[in-house]
């Protein structure tokens, strides 16, 4: 074999560089700190999601009872107005027959002008279920009211004849007290849930003293957190460094930037070498980091490993 083939065989030329790598600051009592005050804000932040929780369920239920009232306050005024009606026509019975069936249509024709209303709104506008089955129930009660209007006016004629024939008042307004019965058991129906709502608005508003004091428990323990967090990140600050150091130097390697892995090695060694001969705090802290590590690997000061005795 000729010489420069022997050349031709030979392997391709390795560059190594040997980077100085600094090890993360390792203290057990601030770590232990740490881990106890992060037990203790998460502590904090777990109770204080339970109040809001809670305050979000009590504001559901304020919710849904305003929603009811509403319906109510609606349903409430038809029978009103309807009442209003029905006892002026009871007036004016003897104001002749032809009179009150006018009455009675006009009222019917109000009603059903609201109901067409109503849904109109359904139909062409954008609502919430919610809304739209509010919309849906106040229909239902007026088109009862409209009944009850119009059997009125069809059987006013029978009731003209008791008023001439003086019968007994109860029998006249016999339709008029069935109203009412209805009207005054939605009354108690909003009574029940205006009581209800206070009570719901008074433990909101407990829920959220509690809940501002539980927001300020838990912005007390983050302070302790902070601290050591901020501590811990002083003493990494040397660490972090590195370790941007040493990724670039992986990054020059793996994209074969030789004369860039070459400058970079040249600055990390110079800086490290300078801070050592002129720092005795640096070596102090360099060494300490070391023989954390050496004792995680159960190696002695000068890195052999340790017997049992040691």
């Amino acid at each position: 074999m000729e010489p420069q083939d022997r050349v031709k065989e030979w392997p391709e030329r390795t560059n190594a560089f040997y980077f100085v790598k600094i090890r993360s600051f390792k203290d057990p009592d601030l770590r232990r700190k740490l881990m106890e005050a992060e037990n203790e804000f998460q502590k904090k932040i777990e109770a204080r999601n339970k109040i809001i929780e809670v305050a979000r369920a009590k504001k559901e239920e304020r919710s849904n009872i305003i929603s009811e009232l509403k319906s109510l306050y609606a349903e409430n005024k038809q029978y009103h107005v309807v009442v209003e009606v029905l006892q002026n026509h009871l007036g004016k019975f003897r104001n002749g027959n032809n009179t009150m069936q006018a009455q009675g249509c006009s009222v019917v024709e109000e009603l059903e002008q609201t109901i067409k209303m109503l849904s109109d709104r359904i139909v062409h506008e954008c609502i919430f279920i919610r809304e739209e089955k509010r919309l849906y129930k106040e229909i239902k009660d007026i088109e009862k009211a409209r009944s009850k209007v119009i059997y009125l006016s069809t059987n006013r004629p029978k009731l003209q004849d008791t008023v001439d024939g003086n019968e007994d008042t109860q029998d006249k307004v016999k339709v008029i007290d069935g109203i009412r019965k209805e009207q005054q058991a939605i009354g108690s129906k909003i009574k029940v849930l205006e009581d209800e709502l206070n009570v719901v608005n008074a433990d909101i508003t407990s829920i959220q003293e509690d809940l501002d004091a539980a927001t300020a428990r838990k912005d007390k323990a983050y302070e302790p957190l902070q601290e050591l967090r901020a501590k811990r990140d002083v003493k990494n600050a040397t660490f972090v460094q590195n370790l941007t150091v040493l990724n670039k130097a992986r990054d020059y390697a793996s994209r074969g930037m030789v004369t860039e892995l070459q400058g970079l090695h040249k600055t990390q060694v110079d800086e490290f070498m300078a801070q050592w001969r002129h720092s005795k705090a640096f070596r102090e802290d360099y060494e300490a980091r070391i023989l954390s590590s050496l004792n995680d690997r159960q190696l002695g000061r000068d890195g052999r490993m340790m017997t049992p005795d040691q």
